[in-house]
């Protein structure tokens, strides 16, 4: 299985280049098409037609700088796509960052952003702080989310699979089976407080590998009591098995502009110092 269409944020922020990078290596790997996106800031729901004001307006002098942002944040899109040789495409959007994207989404196999920097704010993304939930949560594609600090691999190949026979987690593993099927080490792990030999959760787990293993995912087990912190138990298994990507399901909801997540996702979007690819 392969991805046919990634799509990637870009922006000016610090940490684009290494998504960009990320992204376009993957559709290297993959043959796939890369679509960059740059959004301007400016709510779809105040022009939903686009904004396109008469030149020297009061209008167009606080427009225009935000277009000429973009169109810088694609130029370094560009320069690393073609460096990278894979197809790829602009797109210069007249919206909201997180919004924008989650739109975008329906029509690409991957969605890969960065993780939310609380050390860096872009005035012209109102929305950025809630970037990765957002996008997760309303994409409908599997989010691949790149940390803000730490070494970005060119390609996952050592996977955590986190698993609680959820459809959450069921959904994420389907979505990930392209990245998968390229990883020299994958593991699937189960958290839960009690590993009783015959139970529900155990023979699920083994439904699971199967799975995988009809895809040509060769995978291993993990169980661990994940004791009062669930997120801080996937992170510390995969560096202790020295992974470089975790994939999860995502657990929350969206409520009007509110967004709860669970508490393993969210510490898990918030503290990963690696990859960590979510669907819901």
């Amino acid at each position: 299985m392969r991805f046919k269409t990634v799509l990637v944020h870009a922006d000016l922020s610090r940490h684009a280049p290494a998504r960009i990078e990320l992204a376009a290596a993957i559709c290297a790997e993959h043959g796939a098409h890369l679509v960059g996106a740059a959004m301007t800031g400016i709510p779809r729901a105040v022009f939903p037609n686009g904004c396109d004001p008469i030149p020297g307006t009061l209008l167009a002098s606080y427009v225009d700088p935000l277009v000429q942002t973009a169109r810088r944040a694609l130029d370094v899109f560009e320069d690393i796509a073609r460096r990278r040789g894979v197809s790829h495409e602009p797109r210069l959007i007249s919206d909201q960052a997180p919004e924008a994207l989650a739109l975008l989404a329906r029509f690409a196999d991957l969605v890969v952003l960065s993780q939310d920097d609380p050390d860096e704010s872009l005035g012209y993304l109102p929305s950025a702080s809630r970037m990765p939930d957002y996008v997760v949560i309303n994409a409908g594609r599997p989010v691949l989310v790149v940390p803000r600090a730490g070494a970005v691999p060119e390609c996952p190949r050592r996977v955590l699979l986190c698993w609680n026979g959820s459809r959450e987690e069921s959904v994420t593993m389907a979505a990930a089976v392209p990245l998968l099927q390229r990883a020299t080490h994958v593991s699937v792990a189960l958290f839960t407080r009690a590993f009783p030999n015959e139970s529900v959760n155990a023979a699920d787990l083994d439904d699971a590998l199967a799975f995988l293993g009809r895809h040509a995912v060769r995978a291993g087990r993990a169980m661990r009591d994940p004791g009062h912190d669930t997120g801080r138990a996937i992170l510390d298994l995969a560096t202790e098995q020295g992974c470089d990507l975790v994939v999860m399901g995502c657990f929350g909801h969206s409520r009007f502009q509110e967004l709860v997540l669970g508490g393993a996702s969210r510490t898990v979007l918030q503290e990963a110092a690696l990859p960590v690819l979510m669907a819901r």
